[in-house]
């Protein structure tokens, strides 16, 4: 058997939310020698991997598994304060764990695209007649690129899995992130999503993940400035300026709830772009917001357009268990995953729901 990898028995325990104490408590073991294994500073016996894997509930070859962990982008680290250090851990690990299922399906699954999802530097960026940079124009150029008509997206999601990312629904089980984006090599662009989001936020959240990737992993900036970029590149590319402009002259609720129907954005979203593009004063946009609180829409608007649904996932596991025959138990055993975690994590992928986000996935917080 392969090396005991100790960052894959971090990513074990962090999964099933429990500290290092905690472990080594249900394992009736001293921390300190918990600790040294997880450090990679000794390697631990046969029966102790096999203690572990019953304490954890993963198979023993989960602790064989090569590779290493990848954390969150900087660009999250302003929204995820508000999690507990476990339930952000927790977060972190399940990522990990889903995206090495991704890179072992994609093995067999001969997925490929002549499309993808760019990179801009602004200090190389050369926009129309060699124009400096913008947030703006470098939405209009991934716009111009991927060849989109004028008008409403009609699906974020199918238009991000056709240009070279994948969308993973998750359960957060909180609304204090609603998506994270991921730009690995070696990898298509991972987007995991929160499928509890109502789906005219998440059109704009995905559309937000996708300027982070275009626009931030080549320049980092500060927390602040990146976050205030991404969401006007997703206001930019979801509502151009040249055809939004005209249409947000008349600012009143109404007007509003017309142009969600239209644009299949939030009222909320319609607003700042408005506000961004200058349409409105201040006051009309403190009187908007006042409004929109009164009517308790700042959580939840009416009027949703339907949700969007990720296929990619969904190939990929009805192809690996009807193309190539795969059992549960095969597919169970290929993820490194007992056969009952892997139908209750691929529940929807595996029945082919059409439900919201690919049904009922797994990531879920635990604060």
């Amino acid at each position: 058997m392969d090396e005991f990898n100790h960052h894959m028995m971090t990513l074990a325990r962090d999964s099933r939310g429990l500290t290092q104490a905690e472990l080594a408590a249900k394992l009736g073991v001293m921390q300190g020698t918990l600790s040294k294994y997880e450090t990679g500073f000794h390697q631990p016996p046969a029966d102790f991997v096999a203690d572990l894997s019953d304490a954890l509930e993963y198979p023993m070859a989960f602790f064989y598994e090569a590779g290493r962990p990848y954390g969150l982008p900087p660009f999250h680290y302003r929204r995820r304060k508000k999690l507990s250090a476990k339930a952000l851990a927790r977060i972190i690990a399940e990522m990990n764990i889903r995206r090495l299922h991704l890179s072992k399906m994609l093995i067999s699954f001969d997925w490929k695209t002549n499309a993808f999802i760019p990179e801009i530097d602004p200090d190389e960026y050369q926009g129309r007649s060699k124009s400096p940079f913008t947030v703006e124009s470098a939405a209009r150029s991934v716009r111009e690129m991927w060849m989109l008509p004028s008008g409403p997206i009609p699906n974020m999601v199918e238009l991000l899995e056709a240009n070279g990312g994948i969308v993973v629904p998750c359960d957060f089980g909180s609304d204090l992130i609603d998506a994270m984006s991921q730009r690995i090599e070696g990898l298509p662009v991972l987007f995991f999503v929160n499928v509890n989001s109502p789906a005219d936020r998440l059109r704009h959240t995905l559309a937000h993940e996708l300027g982070h990737m275009v626009l931030h992993t080549i320049t980092v900036k500060s927390d602040e400035e990146m976050e205030d970029e991404a969401d006007a590149f997703a206001g930019a590319f979801l509502l151009p300026a040249d055809e939004i402009r005209p249409q947000l002259r008349r600012f009143d609720l109404r007007q509003l709830a017309n142009l969600k129907l239209y644009w299949k954005v939030s009222m909320a979203a319609l607003a700042v772009r408005a506000d961004r593009l200058k349409l409105i004063t201040p006051y009309q946009s403190k009187m908007f917001w006042i409004e929109m609180g009164k009517l308790g829409y700042r959580k939840r608007e009416p009027n949703e357009p339907p949700k969007e649904h990720p296929s990619l996932l969904r190939q990929m596991i009805s192809f690996h268990m009807k193309k190539l025959g795969y059992t549960v138990s095969e597919m169970a055993k290929l993820l490194h995953l007992r056969a009952a975690e892997f139908q209750e994590m691929y529940r929807g992928e595996i029945v082919g729901e059409s439900g919201p986000v690919g049904g009922r996935p797994a990531l879920r917080i635990i604060k």
